[in-house]
């Protein structure tokens, strides 16, 4: 039989080149198609999480909050205000499905988040808003104000003469309210945390927590850890916390008990303002 491999040896040898130049041209087909077609998936996907949500629209901001963001971002005043008021080409939901689950940790989510940084601009915006706040608050209260977000209440509340504490994860937003604060000199009035910097202990009258603890995992951990200590004795808390988990917050968490958790701390509903806010007050040292 050496003579019949020795025969059809050349023709397997050439047959096997032919079957690897096929497999090299589909591939180089393949990745050809692939750079034409991926950006308009990428635009249809971010298309169709929007669905939903497509006559979503926000008013738009009082003060200066969108010149603030078209400033710091170099993007055009009407492409700042569509990625705030109608939160388009691109949004914040569609960021978080387009991340992988292996990378989707709340922590690594937020800290690098590019569209929160408009996502949040919505909050806060008009005088109004941040009057009932303050009114909330100790007149002149140290304030420390968790989830800070694009720095809005924290920048109204220093503009009404209280000093700021602002703790907010995102890289990209602690970057921005620094950019603020310095735009507007108020530079002597809040300071800004980073993550690896917690407030310092008994230093606030005050904290707010607005739309915020329901994105926390570990809510025990963070009050315990982070934001009580920082609590001086007859101190409050300000919280609205929307624990419902759904199509248009998809990274909330459900609720792990947190009314139980500071009534066991010894903490008190001083009042209430609209649906959800609550005021907790921090008993007064012995």
């Amino acid at each position: 039989m050496s003579w019949l491999r020795r025969l059809l040896g050349p023709a397997v040898f050439h047959g096997r080149i032919k079957a690897n130049d096929w497999r090299r041209q589909t591939n180089a087909a393949l990745e050809n198609a692939a750079v034409r077609v991926a950006p308009r998936l990428y635009r249809e996907a971010d298309r169709l999480s929007a669905m939903p949500f497509r006559t979503e629209e926000m008013a738009r901001p009082e003060g200066d909050l969108i010149d603030d963001l078209a400033a710091y971002t170099a993007l055009p005043v009407a492409v700042v205000e569509d990625l705030v008021c109608r939160r388009r080409p691109v949004d914040f939901r569609a960021e978080w499905h387009a991340t992988p689950p292996a990378l989707r940790g709340d922590h690594w989510f937020y800290l690098s988040s590019k569209t929160y940084l408009f996502g949040n601009a919505i909050h806060f915006v008009t005088d109004a808003e941040v009057d009932a706040v303050a009114e909330l608050l100790p007149p002149g209260a140290a304030v420390l104000e968790f989830g800070a977000g694009s720095g809005n209440l924290s920048v109204g509340l220093a503009r009404r003469g209280h000093q700021v504490v602002c703790d907010e994860l995102s890289a990209l937003q602690r970057d921005f309210i620094r950019f603020r604060v310095a735009r507007h000199g108020l530079g002597d009035r809040v300071r800004v945390l980073d993550p690896w910097q917690p407030p310092d202990v008994g230093s606030v009258d005050a904290i707010t927590a607005f739309d915020v603890l329901e994105h926390v995992p570990d809510g025990r951990a963070l009050l315990e850890e982070r934001l009580l200590p920082a609590l001086r004795a007859g101190g409050v808390l300000v919280e609205d916390s929307p624990f419902d988990r759904n199509v248009a917050n998809p990274m909330h968490h459900e609720d792990w008990g947190l009314e139980a958790h500071l009534r066991a701390r010894g903490m008190t509903v001083d009042r209430t303002a609209g649906a959800r806010t609550r005021v907790w007050r921090m008993p007064d040292a012995a």
